[in-house]
């Protein structure tokens, strides 16, 4: 099978996961939105992003990218991250699109190792929370599974988005 098949295969295993209905899958978090994984606009992109988030135990980020352009690895500590430092290497992914599901809480330090990627801004620090926050208060049961289907095709359409981004 092509990379590609093999990617798009992926997308789609995260979106049928997904729509399994009572699925305690957690929340996918395309890091980065619709640039994906890559060497971002500016050097808080990625801090930008992690703010609008609240990631929980069971969640899983997904790094869209292309194997041999960008690759993530994780440290263990802020001090690491912030040199942007290959010491002390917790994880290393080179194969994209990659998914970590996050299965501990507390603080997470992922960054690009690829040439000067990290220095320029591509790194994430994210919190892991043990308990996602309570969904807001709806009247009655049906509002709630459409709000649970709307994030679902909302995963979806964000799938659909990530694939066609591969493919670029």
């Amino acid at each position: 099978m092509s990379r590609r098949g093999q990617h798009a295969l992926l997308l789609l295993s995260a979106v049928v996961a997904s729509l399994v209905p009572g699925s305690t899958a957690g929340v996918y978090h395309i890091v980065g939105a619709g640039k994906g994984w890559r060497v971002p606009p500016n050097k808080t992109y990625y801090d930008d992003w992690a703010r609008t988030r609240h990631v929980s135990i069971g969640d899983k980020l997904m790094f869209l990218y292309r194997s041999g352009v960008h690759n993530i690895v994780e440290v263990p500590t802020r001090a690491l991250f912030d040199a942007c430092s290959m010491r002390n290497i917790t994880s290393r992914y080179q194969n994209g699109p990659t998914i970590i599901e996050l299965t501990q809480p507390g603080q997470r330090f992922y960054f690009c190792g690829v040439g000067e990627h990290c220095e320029v801004g591509q790194k994430l620090a994210i919190n892991v929370v043990l308990v996602a926050p309570p969904p807001p208060d709806t009247p009655n049961s049906a509002a709630a599974a459409t709000a649970r289907l709307s994030r679902r095709a909302g995963l979806a359409a964000a799938c659909l988005v990530a694939a066609l981004l591969m493919a670029v």
